[in-house]
C-alpha cells in the first residue's frame, strides 16, 4: 500500500481536526507508514479539494463527516470516486454513524460508526490484504459504540507548524454521565480517562510549540473537581494561552470556584449548558440539573470576574412554550454571563431526542443542520420571533459592544424588553436582513432608547464605543451631547499620540466588573486604551483620566 489519505472539512481555516491524528497515528502503529493528513474549510471549491487530494495519489483515502461538511463531503465521494474510480474511500464521524451501511455489490465507501482508531486500522489490513470483509465484519465497523479503542494522545511533532495561530481541541477523556436527550453522548454512558501524565505531556508540547488556545472537548470536565484543579493550577502559568471548558454548572464545589478566584483573569472560559430552567422539561429530556445550585454557582463565578463564561440555551425542547422559553432566557440573562448562546434544538441522527417527534408534532429540517421548525407547544410563527430575537441578541450583547449601556437599560427594564425594543425598532425600518456597519449598530442603539435625551446614557454609549474596540474617532451622533454646541476637536493622549481624548460629563471609576459614573459640573477628559497584546477571554481595556 503506497499511500493512506485522511482528510475532512473544517468549518473554519482557524479550526484544526482532532480525529485525524487519532486515525493517523493508529495507522502508523499498526505498520502502516505513508500515512498524510490533510485539512480544507468550507468555501473552498470542491473540484480544487479533489485535485489536491489526487495529486498525492493515495489508495485509502478516509474522510470525517460532520453536521457543517456532510453535503460538501459526499459531493468530494462523488467527484473523487468518478475521476479516480480505484480509491478505496472510508468514512466516519458523528453525521454518518448513524447511517445505514450501502448494501450495493460495490460501494462508494466503507462506513465507519463510532469511535473509529481501532475499526480504521481493520479497514487498513482488510484493503491491504485484499480481503473482502464479511457481512458481520461490516455491520460491526458500522455499529456505534462496539470494538472501543484504547485511549492515546494524537499530536506529533510534524502537526505544529499547521497549529500556529488556530484553535487547538484536546480531549482528557472520552463519553458522558448524563442521559440529556438532545445529545449524541447521552449513547457514550461510560467515561473513560486519558494517562494523566501523557495529557500534560501533549499539553506542555503543545503550548511549548507555539499553540496559543486550547479548547477541551470533554463532555464534563470537572467530574473529578481535584484533578481539574490541579490542571488549571498548571495551566495558569502559560501566560498569553487560554483554555476553553465545558462544565456542568450544579455540580461546580465551592472548593474549585474559592480556588478560580487566583486565576490570571480571561485565561479560561467556562461553558455551561444550561438549556433550560423549566422543571417539567428538563424531565422529559432526562437532563438532571439542581437549579438551585446551578444558580449559586453562575453567581459566583460571575462576581468573580476571573473565568470568563458562557452560558449555553436551548429553543424548542419538547414540551416548552414561548413563555416558558422567554422566563428562562430571563433568568440567565439577570445574572449577566459574558456570552448567552441561543441554540435552537437538532434533531441529530442517534440522538434520543428523534423518539419525541410524533408525541410533540415536531417539524424540523430533513436535511443539515436538522433544525426544528416547530412543535405543538410552540408554532412555526413563534419560532420565527425567537430566530429574529437571537440574532438581536447575538448582534447588542454577544458582541460585548454594549455593555455598560445594557447594564444601565437592565435596571428599569426586563432583557426580553431591550431586545424586543431593538428588534421592533430594526423590523420596523426594513433591517432585519441589512448588514450592518459598526457605526450603524450604534446609531440602531441610540435611536432605539432615545439615548440623546439623556446625558448619562449618552456618555455610557460613548465609553461603550470607545471600551469594546479599538478607534481613534467617535461617530459624529456621539460626539456632542447637547446639538446646538461646537463640534470640538478632540485633542490625543500623549501616550501614544493616537488615542483620543474624549471629555464626558462624568467621572468614571471603573475598576474589575464595577463602574460608576459620578455626574462632574464640568467636562472631564478620559483616554481609553487597549492592549496590543491579547487579552484572552476578557478584554479590560484602560480608562485613564487626563488632566493636562
Amino acid at each position: 500500500m503506497t499511500s493512506i489519505g485522511i482528510i475532512t472539512i473544517n468549518a473554519k481555516y482557524i479550526h484544526s481536526s482532532l480525529s485525524l491524528r487519532y486515525l493517523r497515528n493508529a495507522a502508523r502503529a499498526a505498520g502502516h507508514t505513508d500515512v498524510w493528513i490533510q485539512e480544507f474549510a468550507l468555501g473552498q471549491p470542491i473540484w480544487k479539494i479533489s485535485a489536491e487530494i489526487l495529486k498525492k495519489k493515495p489508495k485509502v483515502l478516509g474522510i470525517g463527516v460532520y453536521i457543517w461538511n456532510r453535503a460538501q463531503s459526499f459531493e468530494l465521494i462523488e467527484r473523487i470516486k468518478k475521476q479516480a474510480p480505484g480509491i478505496e474511500i472510508v468514512i466516519g464521524g458523528p453525521e454518518v454513524s448513524f447511517d445505514t451501511p450501502l448494501a450495493e455489490e460495490n460501494p462508494l465507501y466503507t462506513l465507519i460508526s463510532g469511535e473509529g482508531e481501532k475499526k480504521w486500522v481493520e479497514v487498513l489490513d482488510h484493503i491491504q490484504q485484499q480481503k473482502q470483509p464479511s457481512p458481520e465484519t461490516v455491520k460491526k465497523w458500522a455499529s456505534y459504540g462496539e470494538d472501543l479503542p484504547s485511549l492515546e494522545i494524537p499530536y506529533l511533532e510534524e502537526d505544529l507548524p499547521e497549529l500556529k495561530n488556530r484553535i487547538v481541541y484536546l480531549e482528557t477523556s472520552r463519553g458522558c454521565p448524563y442521559l440529556c436527550s438532545f445529545c449524541l453522548s447521552a449513547l457514550d454512558r461510560t467515561v473513560r480517562y486519558f494517562n494523566d501524565d501523557q495529557t500534560e505531556q501533549q499539553i506542555e508540547f503543545l503550548l511549548s510549540g507555539g499553540v496559543n488556545q486550547i479548547k477541551f472537548v470533554d463532555r464534563t470536565f470537572n467530574l473529578k473537581p481535584q484533578r481539574m484543579k490541579e490542571l488549571i493550577a498548571r495551566l495558569s502559568r502559560f501566560q498569553g494561552a487560554s483554555f476553553h471548558f465545558e462544565v456542568v454548572g450544579d455540580i461546580l464545589t465551592t472548593d474549585l470556584t474559592d480556588f478560580l478566584k487566583t486565576v490570571p483573569d480571561g485565561m479560561f472560559q467556562f461553558e455551561i449548558g444550561i438549556q433550560t430552567t423549566t422543571e417539567e422539561v428538563q424531565t422529559t429530556i432526562q437532563r438532571k440539573q439542581d437549579n438551585e445550585k446551578l444558580f449559586t454557582n453562575l453567581r459566583r463565578l460571575i462576581e468573580m470576574g476571573t473565568v470568563h463564561l458562557h452560558c449555553d440555551l436551548i429553543f424548542g425542547l419538547p414540551g416548552e412554550t414561548l413563555t416558558e422559553i422567554l422566563q428562562s432566557f430571563e433568568k440567565i440573562a439577570k445574572l449577566k454571563p459574558h456570552e448567552l448562546q441561543l441554540g435552537f434544538l437538532k434533531f441529530l441522527p442517534g440522538a434520543p431526542v428523534r423518539k419525541e417527534i410524533e408525541k410533540h408534532e415536531y417539524q424540523y429540517q430533513s436535511l443539515p443542520p436538522y433544525e426544528f421548525i416547530s412543535h405543538k407547544n410552540l408554532s412555526a410563527l413563534e419560532t420565527l420571533y425567537l430566530k429574529n430575537f437571537a440574532e438581536i441578541f447575538e448582534l447588542f450583547y454577544n458582541s460585548k459592544r454594549f455593555t455598560f449601556s445594557l447594564n444601565h437599560l437592565t435596571e428599569t427594564l426586563s432583557m426580553v424588553e431591550i431586545i424586543n425594543s431593538l428588534l421592533f425598532h430594526m423590523e420596523s425600518r426594513n433591517q432585519l436582513m441589512t448588514p450592518h456597519s459598526l457605526e450603524n449598530q450604534y446609531k440602531i442603539f441610540y435611536e432605539t432608547f432615545d439615548i440623546g435625551k439623556d446625558i448619562l446614557s449618552f456618555d455610557l454609549l460613548r465609553l461603550d464605543y470607545l471600551f469594546a474596540q479599538r478607534v481613534f474617532r467617535l461617530p459624529e451622533f456621539l460626539k456632542q451631547w447637547d446639538p446646538a454646541l461646537k463640534d470640538e476637536k478632540f485633542k490625543t493622549w500623549p501616550g501614544d499620540r493616537q488615542t483620543p481624548l474624549i471629555p464626558f460629563s462624568h467621572e468614571i471609576v471603573y475598576s474589575e466588573n464595577d463602574l460608576q459614573m459620578l455626574p462632574s459640573p464640568y467636562p472631564t477628559h478620559y483616554a481609553i486604551t487597549h492592549s496590543k497584546k491579547g487579552d484572552g477571554y476578557i478584554q479590560k481595556p484602560e480608562i485613564i483620566k487626563y488632566a493636562p
